[in-house]
């Protein structure tokens, strides 16, 4: 009977599992420039409050309609521009009961400044930072993702919100 050489376990082995694993396809810094339009605006998640010992979740659904808003993206200075306003439909759930709220003419972003590293955007407006995910970016297609969670301390309430927010355009 052949032994087999731990040696070339290994080294087979480690050939298996290079060539299983998938490279972050790189994404095109230039395509990023120029003008966006909405055209999807969804979010979800849910806030926590905390006050004398009892916490009450509230679980919420944002679909936006009425888009009309755009996002522009330039070179030299790294600035964005944005314009417009899009509604959103808010259903929140807590404990059971289910309410359906509008509401109207929310406006997109501010103006500001932009960075860009790997897959992630990073803008600056009105002196707040948000950090998208860059979920594809093509020459006619960007959709990014905005994680957050947002802690405040209110009349000794603590509330924890949690919103995860993805944002189609188009050119």
């Amino acid at each position: 009977m052949k032994k087999v050489s731990p040696l070339l376990v290994l080294v087979s082995i480690i050939s298996i599992y290079s060539c299983s694993i998938e490279e972050a396809p790189s994404i095109n810094s230039e395509y990023i420039l120029g003008t966006w339009v909405g055209e999807d605006l969804d979010y979800s998640g849910s806030t926590v409050t905390e006050i004398s010992g009892q916490t009450v979740t509230a679980d919420f659904v944002g679909e936006a309609y009425d888009l009309d808003f755009t996002l522009t993206f330039s070179e030299n200075p790294k600035e964005i521009s944005t314009s417009g306003s899009y509604s959103v439909e808010l259903t929140t759930t807590i404990e059971g009961q289910v309410s359906v709220t509008n509401v109207e003419n929310i406006q997109f972003l501010n103006d500001g400044t932009w960075t860009k590293s790997g897959d992630e955007v990073t803008i600056i407006y009105n002196g707040r930072t948000s950090v998208f995910r860059i979920i594809e970016l093509t020459e006619d297609s960007l959709i990014l993702s905005l994680p957050t969670v947002e802690d405040l301390s209110q009349g000794g309430a603590i509330i924890t919100t949690t919103i995860d927010m993805t944002i189609t355009f188009s050119k």
